[in-house]
């Protein structure tokens, strides 16, 4: 009900006013950002520095999302908490991968990471394999082309020809093309880990409001193994979807998990699923 009425309250308020109330609530899940990302194109690739200290490449295709990552707080936000993360070596579950940023982040951290890059667009797909050859990732990072959710199995879903994306429904804003309706192949976190033989130390875990059926099908893998979760919570999606965000976030503390922003201060479950921000990014752990 909180939610409702910020966010609803907040269609009267004067634009300054609603932008100040806006930056104040996205303030919770910032914070001191202390990596830097740096890019330099050329004609033919995308170099991307972090820290002056390790560096890996992406296609040009892969402009505009890294000026995500360099120039918006809650790009810079998302990028700082994996680099950090990426630093102290392990395995990456990387659940909408999209172009696969991520997962040649994390792998060029650490020469001993691996990356499991889960996207089931094959639009995006391509991309994936751009990027990991571009880097000569073969060995480090594998590519699902697939959706994770909350049992093994296929389901309908609809895919944007022109950006690629994969969505549960055409929600507001987000597809630019005609959507077309696609039979995709949906495996659970736990499927997934047994078949490729692998416990992730780290779960990002990005997917259009299906956050909601990964983490529903995950409880008992969640509960035993505690991977950190990089979790973008979809708070517009899930409403439109009819689906508590409260739910999702009450599933994830049931099995055992605090949420933090990414300069470390604890948040309350209530700022996640309270805020009248459209999404917002939390570690888990």
């Amino acid at each position: 009900m909180r939610r409702f009425l910020k966010k609803h309250l907040n269609r009267y308020l004067p634009d300054r006013v609603r932008q100040s109330f806006k930056r104040r609530f996205a303030a919770k899940f910032g914070g001191a950002i202390k990596a830097n990302l740096v890019f330099k194109e050329t004609d033919s690739v995308l170099r991307c520095t972090v820290d002056d200290l390790w560096s890996f490449h992406a296609p040009l295709a892969c402009k505009d999302d890294l000026v995500h990552f360099t120039t918006t707080p809650e790009g810079r936000a998302e990028f700082y908490s994996i680099a950090q993360a990426a630093k102290s070596g392990g395995a990456l579950f990387d659940i909408g991968a999209h172009s696969g940023l991520i997962s040649a982040l994390f792998c060029a951290a650490n020469s001993e990471n691996r990356a499991f890059a889960f996207e089931p667009s094959p639009i995006l797909c391509e991309r994936l394999s751009a990027i990991r050859a571009l880097n000569q990732f073969s060995d480090r990072m594998t590519i699902e082309q697939i959706g994770i959710g909350e049992a093994s199995g296929t389901t309908e879903m609809l895919l944007d020809p022109g950006s690629g994306y994969v969505q549960t429904q055409r929600f507001d804003q987000t597809m630019w093309s005609t959507p077309e309706v696609v039979q995709m192949k949906i495996e659970s976190i736990p499927d997934a880990a047994s078949r490729l033989n692998v416990i992730p130390q780290f779960i990002k875990l990005d997917i259009e409001s299906y956050e909601y059926e990964a983490i529903k099908g995950s409880l008992e893998f969640l509960t035993r193994h505690k991977p950190v979760l990089f979790l973008e919570l979809h708070l517009n999606y899930l409403d439109q979807r009819q689906i508590s965000a409260s739910t999702v976030v009450q599933m994830v503390e049931e099995c055992g998990y605090r949420f933090y922003a990414s300069s470390g201060s604890q948040l309350k479950a209530s700022e996640l699923y309270d805020s009248p921000l459209p999404n917002v990014h939390v570690i888990a752990r």
